[in-house]
């Protein structure tokens, strides 16, 4: 390339095409806060949807004209060298300096095909030093100093939005939400006098709901502080008061979609939210306000450092090895790998695009809290000393497209990260009472909520469930996974003969989407007390009028109320008692189940 105007040339393109995405993002998110004023649920959901695509929407015209402008140079490392530190100059004073940073290197992988890193053409770590973090602050969030009481001090952090929905009671949530808090801070620090609140600046929107985000503080001391708000025909109403670390961490969740949440500093935000959340990763933060990209550079940039570790070593995860899908795990980082097989054992039918398919409809799709978070990687380059030898020889036979040894180094083509979670079958096998019944009955939750949010998650085995630890009960084998609205609902046909009902295998025709809600029992209702405990709540599970029932309400559009905080947390109740059934004439035919009070068209509030 003839001279520093041409590498300054191709760093503003970078610069320019990382900009017009991250306004067509902001711009995107901005609309959250109208939908939810105007109750447009499914607004929420296509924007959610639409943001997901603009990153790739930029990046490939992007690439395309570097490529243009680069010609004979375009894997010129000198040359790249020269662009990066030009785009590091363009960068410093934004205030999202880091995810230009790895829109820079998704340019760069494509143009040099980079397998590993190319530490002299990427950001391996960030370039930029900002020193400005006071101004930045200032913008991240608002601070509300104590006034005359804690319930007026709550008046002004919920107004502050400037809601063009009125409130339904106003003066009644502030006093509400002020009790809460009082009583809060006096069992945390012996007295309710606190010095103020502070609070992220905008508001964050998902599904049908929106999350004022902050902390109390007193002096050098904090609490969380998360008011999740709702909207109906009433207006706009505090549904629960959260004060916990933990429930906080729970509404972020690896398992839930993607915030829709305007931040102008997103390293200040994600800065304030770990003071919240101490024990949620950086890259987390990142996916839950929607910068998936960055939060896979973070999460890489985590794994460097847990395999610099002495003694660090990969490990075959706890549980049953997959059919389709080999799996494992570094012990001390709380994410498990998993790489596609070359051939899938039998049963499965499945292929290998479809299985990336179905990773894809969970990346775009509401996971409503029980479909867990997976990032996709690349061309990974891990060092051969981190592998023990019967693990390394296992991936190579299982997935030697995707797996080979070059020197020191093990290549993994293609691969796929998740949260780790403890299998459910396993832990099962642990607990006992009250525990091992709460994780029985929310996993019959678990599927209920994905049916309402229309995905039936295929295999129902036990082993494809796992326990957060947080207690919630989150799916994480996607081969089978598909839209509930795509499976055909059938009642087992009745056996012509007795020959017919001792076949091994179906006697009847099936289809490649039938589902036969009769034979789940076979692997959902685990023998003993459990399986009791668990058809004594979820026994609709086992009907085919359950689920065509859920059927008929995906077809009309409903979107299911499900709440990521307990029912002790809210502070209004939606639902009124049910009232007593009258009695059935003795030879009246059964009637059709009722929806069940934990069904996902219903408040599933036990999250």
């Amino acid at each position: 390339m003839n001279g520093n105007g041409g590498t300054e040339r191709v760093a503003r393109a970078i610069y320019d095409a990382f900009d017009a995405y991250h306004a067509e993002f902001r711009a995107i998110t901005r609309r959250g806060k109208g939908r939810f004023e105007c109750r447009d649920w499914h607004g929420i959901l296509d924007d959610s949807r639409e943001r997901l695509a603009c990153y790739t929407a930029h990046l490939q015209p992007a690439l395309q004209r570097v490529r243009g402008m680069l010609g004979a140079d375009a894997t010129d490392v000198p040359t790249w060298q020269e662009i990066r530190w030009m785009h590091s100059a363009l960068i410093v004073d934004r205030e999202d300096y880091e995810l230009a940073e790895t829109f820079f290197n998704s340019v760069t992988r494509r143009i040099f095909a980079t397998v590993g890193v190319n530490e002299r053409v990427e950001y391996v770590l960030s370039d930029t030093n900002p020193e400005d973090d006071d101004e930045s602050e200032s913008r991240a969030w608002r601070t509300y100093p104590r006034g005359r009481s804690t319930a007026e001090l709550v008046c002004r952090v919920l107004t502050s939005c400037a809601w063009s929905t009125p409130w339904a009671d106003l003066d009644g949530d502030c006093a509400a939400v002020a009790e809460r808090i009082d009583a809060e801070t006096r069992q945390a620090w012996g007295t309710d006098a606190f010095d103020g609140i502070e609070m992220l600046a905008c508001p964050f929107v998902r599904n049908k709901a929106a999350y004022l985000v902050g902390r109390l503080f007193r002096g050098n001391r904090m609490l969380p502080l998360m008011l999740p708000l709702l909207n109906d025909e009433r207006g706009i109403r505090v549904d629960a008061v959260l004060l916990s670390s933990n429930e906080v961490s729970i509404v972020f969740g690896f398992s839930w979609s993607y915030f829709l949440a305007d931040v102008q500093c997103p390293r200040a935000t994600v800065e304030f939210l770990a003071t919240l959340m101490p024990l949620k990763r950086v890259d987390e933060l990142y996916n839950a306000i929607g910068y998936t990209k960055h939060g896979k550079t973070e999460l890489y940039r985590t794994l460097v450092k847990h395999l610099a570790r002495e003694g660090a070593r990969f490990g075959f995860a706890p549980g049953e090895q997959g059919l389709v899908m080999s799996v494992f795990t570094l012990p001390s980082l709380n994410v498990v790998f998993k790489i596609i097989k070359d051939t899938f054992g039998h049963p499965k039918r499945t292929t290998r695009r479809e299985v990336m398919e179905h990773y894809r409809l969970v990346f775009i799709h509401d996971r409503v809290g029980r479909l867990a978070d997976a990032q996709e990687f690349e061309h990974l380059q891990l060092p051969r000393r981190c592998f023990p030898d019967e693990l390394l020889a296992y991936l190579v036979e299982v997935a030697p497209s995707a797996v080979r040894v070059e020197g020191e180094h093990v290549i993994v083509r293609h691969l796929y990260t998740e949260r780790r979670v403890t299998p459910l079958n396993v832990y099962l096998q642990q607990a006992e009472g009250e525990p091992a019944e709460e994780a029985i009955l929310d996993y019959g939750l678990a599927i209920k909520e994905l049916a309402g949010a229309n995905i039936f998650t295929g295999d129902m085995l036990l082993k494809n469930f796992g326990v957060s630890r947080h207690g919630r009960v989150i799916f994480y084998d996607y081969d089978e996974l598909c839209l509930l609205t795509d499976c055909t609902v059938r009642r087992l046909p009745q056996a012509e003969n007795p020959v017919d009902e001792l076949s091994p295998e179906p006697w009847f025709g099936v289809g490649e989407h039938d589902i036969f809600p009769e034979e789940f029992a076979a692997f959902l209702v685990p023998a003993g007390r459990l399986g009791e405990v668990f058809r004594a709540r979820h026994g609709d599970l086992l009907t085919v009028q359950y689920w065509t029932r859920m059927q008929m309400r995906q077809r009309a559009g409903e979107i299911a109320d499900v709440f990521p905080y307990r029912d002790a947390r809210r502070l209004h109740r939606l639902l009124a008692p049910a009232a007593p059934a009258a009695p059935s004439a003795p030879d009246a035919p059964a009637a059709p189940a009722a929806p069940s009070a934990t069904a996902p068209s219903f408040p599933a509030t036990d999250a």
